[in-house]
Order: structure tokens, then sequence, then C-alpha cells
């Protein structure tokens, strides 16, 4: 059964090699569900290789490279967790300027676990209530962000956390994407 409450929103899940692969096939599984339409977007053209614990692992399609992309051509944003692909996001400015975007135009964004650490690399993290993993708690408040102690933390229209529990996480994707004013105008 699908779930349409996310039907025709236009969510941009940004990616580069070394994302998580157990948490880009949820987010793409769950999402479809919802009636999103899901456009890929990463560093490198065709494909974007996964990390599985200690290894590379999946190839996922990449719809189109980051420098052919403008955020407001989408209305939402996930950041899937992946150290790898956090650090080759960090380094392409075409993160910066999509990212920037989704913030100056309030859009509904999350970042799940370590991903939030590509706002501090990016220095776009000053003001921004948080939370993650432990691993990055210093990280983003030498950053300027506030840490909230929490699994999920909604600020705005900013959605963070440790996604420990990754279909929970999801889950709680959905619920704030379609909570956002914008969505419920759209349907």
């Amino acid at each position: 059964m699908t779930d349409t409450q996310l039907t025709g929103t236009k969510v941009l899940i940004l990616v580069s090699n070394g994302v998580d692969e157990a948490v880009m096939s949820a987010v793409q599984r769950d999402l479809l569900k919802t009636g999103a339409v899901i456009k890929t977007i990463g560093t490198e053209s065709g494909l974007v290789n996964s990390w599985n614990n200690d290894n590379w692992g999946l190839y996922f399609p990449v719809d189109q490279q980051i420098g052919q992309v403008l955020g407001s051509d989408f209305d939402c944003l996930i950041v899937p967790s992946g150290s790898r692909s956090v650090l080759k996001l960090s380094n392409n400015p075409h993160s910066e300027r999509i990212i920037s975007s989704f913030l100056t135009a309030d859009k509904p964004m999350v970042f799940m676990g370590d991903a939030i650490e590509l706002l501090a690399k990016l220095d776009l993290a000053k003001g921004l209530k948080v939370s993650g993993p432990e691993s990055v708690h210093q990280v983003m408040t030498a950053a300027g962000a506030t840490w909230e102690a929490a699994e999920q933390c909604v600020s705005g229209p900013l959605m963070t956390g440790a996604c420990t529990d990754v279909s929970a996480f999801i889950q709680g994707v959905i619920a704030h994407f379609s909570a956002q004013p914008e969505m419920k105008a759209a349907a």
C-alpha cells in the first residue's frame, strides 16, 4: 500500500561516494511509498558507491550531477549519513550553494546521523539547533550550533538526529516534511 502524504513533493537526496548503504536504501524505499518525487544528486555522475560497514557496497544511480542542480527546483533536502560522503560533499562548492539556498528559503531539510557535520564543514552551522551522534557534538558546538541531546531534533525547517533506528527516523522525516507549511499548501 502506498502512503501518498508527500505526493508530488520534490525531494533532493544529496550524496557522494561513501554514503551509508543501509540509510540510503531505506530513504529511497520509504520515500517512494509516500508519492514523493525523489532525485538523487551526487558529486559523481552516473553512480555513487555506498559504504557498507567496512567495505564498499552497492551502487546507487545519480539523477544529476551536483553542479547542474538548483536548490530552488526542490521542496525538501535530505543528506544521508556516511562520513566519506560528508567529506566529499564538504569539498564541493556546489554543496554549500544548494544547502545555503534551502537555509535562506526556510525549506525543510534533514541531515541524518553524521551528515550534520556537513553544516559545520561548510560554515553553515552557526545559530542552528541540532542533534546527532555524540561523535560530532564537539564539532557542531565549536561551529556555533546549539546541541540538543535527543534522538531527533526539529528546529523550524531543520531536522537532525543520531539516526540509530533508521526506520523510525525516516518516519519522523516523512512527518517533518508533511508538517511544513509549503507541503500543506501543496496538498
